[in-house]
């Protein structure tokens, strides 16, 4: 027998309902809504080396993770609950009670990845903003919310919203989800019998479904697949464009095309947004020092970023330790967020790259069109 817990993830009364449940099941397993990683965030605080979150490009991916745990918290603190408090409350009464436990979720960074590459650029940018968007929300809207979600209709209402809003991430964090977890729980009920499974009530109605119709449930080996990069328009323009650009240089140079007025264009075109958006988030001078002079050297290859620089030089300014990284995932609000030393690396790298980047798209009409007339003249 499986019986399937839906719990608010920041709700008081949700620890209660897992308490009331277990203790008149007594069952023989417990089973969370929760992977290693997420555990192991709940139980000793998530860390990750900035050097890595430097070097990783994929600006989207970083900052929904940094802003969903932010979000998360900042929910919590507001309503007076913990997130992730009544999965912990189910394992800690699991073994109060010498029963199993298990986690049944798919791995997180296997669901990032997987959402990543299922969403658009236009969806990634509508994510984004909606969760920036939700740090403001009041205390009143805040339980209005976990209020609505408590009723069956009020719970639809909000996935369908959720749907709306990014197709390719409901897909990936709620219906792949509920097809592993409910895999995983058919396989635990042959093992253990008495099951209790507690999970986000989002995914409890599509569990069950799956659960009544085992049959219908997807081949889980391919919920694990992380899809290989696929050639897209910005991967051509990544590698095309500089390839290009160099290119024009070079073939200006054989035809006896004077190159220095725009080569002094293209590092002026590079330096001054790369130093401006550096200077918008009160980066150090040596960040600025070196993602200035960088910037007109790294947009010419694929390999490397202005914002590796100047993120490394102000991790140094600033002296990030690994608690610094640690205490990012765990901030509550927007103050205490930009306050982070390691936050502050972040937007510095981030920055450093989008005026880098506005550097290249300038320097199409001012530098490479002319020299297109020139050398074609």
């Amino acid at each position: 027998m499986i019986t399937v817990v839906g719990v608010a993830h920041i709700s008081e009364e949700s620890i209660r309902k897992v308490e009331d449940k277990i203790k008149a099941l007594n069952p023989d397993l417990i089973a969370v809504e929760l992977c290693d990683a997420r555990y192991k965030g709940l139980t000793h605080g998530k860390k990750a080396p900035i050097l890595e979150l430097i070097r990783n490009k994929n600006s989207s991916m970083l900052l929904v993770n940094i802003l969903l745990p932010l979000l998360q918290m900042r929910l919590g603190k507001e309503v007076g609950a913990k997130p992730g408090r009544e999965m912990l409350r189910a394992i800690e009464l699991a073994k109060e009670r010498k029963a199993k436990f298990a986690l049944i979720d798919r791995d997180v960074s296997v669901t990032m990845k997987r959402a990543m590459a299922k969403m658009g650029f236009l969806e990634k940018i509508r994510v984004l903003k909606e969760l920036i968007t939700s740090l403001g929300a009041s205390k009143k809207e805040i339980e209005k919310e976990i209020s609505k979600a408590k009723d069956a209709k009020g719970l639809e209402e909000i996935l369908k919203g959720f749907k709306k809003l990014s197709p390719g991430i409901y897909h990936v964090l709620v219906e792949e989800r509920d097809a592993y977890m409910a895999s995983n729980l058919l396989t635990l009920e042959k093992k253990f019998g008495n099951v209790i499974a507690v999970v986000g009530a989002g995914h409890k109605k599509g569990i069950e479904e799956y659960l009544s119709k085992p049959g219908s449930l997807p081949d889980i080996r391919e919920l694990l697949v992380v899809p290989k990069k696929k050639i897209t328009l910005g991967g051509i323009l990544k590698f095309g464009l500089p390839i290009f650009i160099i290119g024009m240089f070079v073939l200006a140079l054989y035809k006896g095309v004077s190159i220095k007025g725009p080569v002094y264009l293209w590092v002026l075109n590079h330096a001054v947004p790369t130093f401006l958006a550096i200077l918008l988030v009160r980066g150090s001078l040596s960040a600025m020092a070196a993602g200035t002079m960088a910037s007109p050297l790294t947009s010419l290859n694929p390999f490397l970023a202005a914002g590796w620089f100047a993120g490394l030089a102000e991790m140094k300014a600033r002296r990030v330790t690994v608690e610094d990284v640690s205490e990012m995932f765990k901030t509550g609000s927007h103050k205490e967020l930009l306050g982070n030393n390691a936050f502050r690396v972040i937007l510095v790298t981030a920055l450093a790259n989008i005026g880098s980047m506005l550097g290249t798209f300038m320097s199409l009409p001012t530098i490479i069109y002319p020299l297109i007339k020139s050398v074609a003249g």
